[in-house]
């Protein structure tokens, strides 16, 4: 009979199994523990950066939403400033031609009324004048 083991060998042999088992189990979930805070940790992180990352595509399109809108104020003034202009070269290209007119119609009076003008069929004197405007 000894050598077949007892009751007590086999409870020992049992628990030493079972106490191995135990230890592997809590050695395992420490390390799932671990790597799970590690995991969520990794995620925080992550999520701030995607924040940051969000933040400064905001502030970036904002930017960029600014300038276009400066831009197009600039174009604007650009445009009306060089309808000003135009408008100041139409009134003087206008009284230069009054003037011009002027000119001729004095000289008009001192002619034979031959200066060389064409008649429209309705009669009216077609004359060609040329006006020469510097500006700078």
């Amino acid at each position: 009979m000894s050598s077949q083991p007892t009751h007590a060998d086999l409870f020992a042999a049992a628990n030493e199994v079972c106490t191995r088992t135990i230890t592997d189990i809590e050695g395992g979930l420490d390390g799932q523990r671990t790597s799970d805070a590690a995991e969520a940790i990794r995620r925080q992180e992550m999520e701030r950066h995607e924040v940051e990352i969000a933040k400064l595509a905001a502030e970036h399109d904002a930017r960029e939403k600014q300038e276009r809108l400066e831009k197009i104020e600039q174009d604007r003034l650009d445009i009306e400033a060089a309808e000003r202009d135009l408008q100041m070269r139409k009134q003087a290209l206008h009284h230069a031609q009054q003037v011009a007119d002027e000119h001729d119609n004095d000289d008009d009076d001192d002619d034979d009324d031959d200066d060389g003008s064409v008649a429209t069929p309705e009669g009216h004197p077609v004359s060609h004048k040329l006006v020469h405007l510097i500006y700078s």
